[in-house]
Order: structure tokens, then C-alpha cells, then sequence
């Protein structure tokens, strides 16, 4: 799926997910969760939300960045923690929005949170690492 012209990575377009918002400092994925979303309990599970997260987080890095710089010097997860503070089942919708902490030289950190859209609640939290790679260095 494109939005104004963004691309979102083709394992997000093969679970589901859809790019709603992308502008610079804030990007927005959903999901609408199905049966093959979740886990042996029913529930969502939780890869499916940090791959959103993630990817929610390495757009808004190349909103801020420029898309011509991040092409020059891509970035890439080094490191991920996420909490996971309550559930989602089939049937539910998620929201995901990540934001940028703070991009330097050679690394940017951003944190994402997930919110199930019908009442609001915080399903996860997250902190990621980026190394930006400089070609030739």
C-alpha cells in the first residue's frame, strides 16, 4: 500500500497491515486482527505487534531523515524491547504509531505504542535502536 508515495515493506502488505498516516514525525499502521494473527490462546500475538512497531518506527526515522538521505544511508533495527501490557483478539482493530526519540550520526532511537482502536487501551509499548549505515565508511 502507498501513501503519498510511501511504501510500506511487503511482509507488512502480506500480514495485513495498512500505512494510515505518514508524515514527518509520525507514522500510523492498522491491523484488523484475524484468527491467523494470533497465538494458541486466542490472542494476538506478539510478533505480529512488533513488526508493525518496527516498521511503524523505521518510517517516521525516514520521515524525519528525508527519504533521499535514508536511500544514501539506510537504517536498520539493532534493538527492540517491548512491553506487552494487555491483549487483542480476532475481530479487533490496532493502531500503531511510532515516533522518533532522537536520530544522531550513527544511530537514531525512536519508541512505538500499540492501542486497540474500540475503547483506546494500550496493548503494547516499545524502544527501538537503529544503526545508520554510511556507505564507504
Amino acid at each position: 500500500m502507498t501513501l503519498e508515495g510511501h511504501r510500506q515493506s511487503p511482509f507488512v502488505e502480506l500480514i495485513g497491515g495498512r500505512l494510515e498516516v505518514w508524515e514527518e514525525g509520525l507514522v500510523r499502521l492498522s491491523l484488523t486482527v484475524e484468527e491467523r494473527h494470533t497465538n494458541p490462546h486466542g490472542v494476538m500475538h506478539g510478533g505480529v505487534l512488533t513488526t508493525l512497531m518496527d516498521e511503524a518506527l523505521g518510517g517516521v526515522i525516514a520521515s524525519v531523515r528525508g527519504m533521499e538521505t535514508m536511500w544514501e544511508a539506510p537504517h536498520a533495527t539493532v534493538d527492540m524491547n517491548v512491553s506487552f501490557l494487555s491483549n487483542a483478539r480476532a475481530g479487533d482493530e490496532i493502531a500503531v504509531e511510532g515516533r522518533v526519540l532522537k536520530i544522531g550520526r550513527s544511530v537514531a532511537f525512536g519508541e512505538a505504542e500499540a492501542h486497540r482502536k474500540r475503547d483506546g487501551a494500550l496493548i503494547a509499548k516499545g524502544r527501538f535502536t537503529f544503526t545508520i549505515i554510511r556507505r564507504g565508511e
